[in-house]
């Protein structure tokens, strides 16, 4: 059982693929599920990771805080990839199910870029994490020969350049 979704959502969204249409009747095909349920729950983790803290859904016995968009993802993509290969792939439930797979990752790439964000059930936002500063090298200027003491100050026209491209 993940932690966003589980076999017996994936269950829902495909009635009659198990055998006996239930979780506990149909361990080999509860197994696929659960399979694709772990792959679509790391790689929705992996996208939403960059922007907010996964371990900001709290999932416990008694309460989920997970935001419903990422359950739905999850859902989409494990849905997807159960049935990928099968004979439902090209029948209604299959098209509408390939659908919401290709919805499912641009909502991800959405959600990457910061065009949307993630809700709780309440309404109010995710806290997104905090901001992280890149450096870079451009524009830096190597310095050497500065083992030798006698090189260790600062040249007056190097002086008057950084002042220069400050003004």
């Amino acid at each position: 059982m993940g932690s966003y979704a589980t076999t017996t959502s994936i269950s829902e969204l495909l009635p009659q693929y198990l055998a006996g249409n239930t979780t506990t009747s149909d361990t080999a095909g509860t197994n696929i599920f659960s399979r694709h349920v772990d792959r679509a729950e790391g790689i929705v983790t992996t996208y939403i990771a960059s922007r907010y803290d996964p371990s900001a859904f709290v999932v416990s016995t008694t309460t989920t805080n997970v935001p419903p968009i990422v359950r739905a993802l999850s859902e989409d993509l494990a849905s997807w990839w159960s049935i990928r290969g099968t004979i439902l792939q090209g029948t209604p439930l299959g098209q509408e199910r390939e659908a919401a797979y290709k919805r499912a990752w641009e909502v991800l790439d959405e959600l990457k870029k910061g065009e949307i964000n993630l809700t709780y059930t309440t309404g109010s936002s995710v806290p997104a994490r905090a901001a992280r500063f890149r450096s870079s090298t451009d524009g830096y200027s190597h310095i050497f020969h500065l083992d030798d003491p006698r090189n260790w100050k600062v040249d007056r026209d190097q002086v008057d350049d950084i002042a220069d491209t400050r003004d």
